[in-house]
């Protein structure tokens, strides 16, 4: 999904850099609207599951769910992100450990764990942007 930025609002509804009809086909009829600290932490998701998954399952050879699980058990998944429960085709619940409506502290965490740990593994982990790390 692509994103475009507000540059402005009329009669409290937002302009975008580029016309609405144009991002609205782009992205199949749907518009969702983040605020600044959605956006930062969608930003975040984004390099955890398109760069440092991509870039790790690239890497060595393992899928990116593999490494998901991995990352989550060597760097504080269990305190800093959230349990989502669901059940499963026969009804057993099974909990994962899932980024989804984790906040940007604990996200900037999560993520200064990461880099952490990838020094110490040696770990071919590119970090985020500056302004994701904060």
């Amino acid at each position: 999904m692509s994103t475009h930025r507000i540059t402005g609002k009329v009669d409290g509804q937002p302009i975008f850099d580029k016309p609405l009809d144009l991002s609205v086909t782009e992205v199949g009829g749907a518009v969702k609207i983040l605020s600044p600290l959605e956006y930062h932490t969608d930003r975040q998701r984004r390099w955890y599951k398109g760069r440092c998954l991509k870039g790790l399952s690239d890497w060595s050879g393992e899928s990116p769910e593999w490494w998901d699980r991995e990352i989550k058990k060597r760097c504080s998944g269990l305190e800093l992100l959230k349990k989502e429960v669901f059940l499963t085709d026969n009804g057993c619940p099974i909990g994962r450990l899932t980024t989804k409506g984790v906040g940007k502290r604990n996200m900037t965490l999560f993520i200064q764990e990461i880099l952490s740990t990838a020094i110490k593994m040696e770990w071919p982990v590119t970090p985020p942007d500056p302004e994701l790390r904060s």
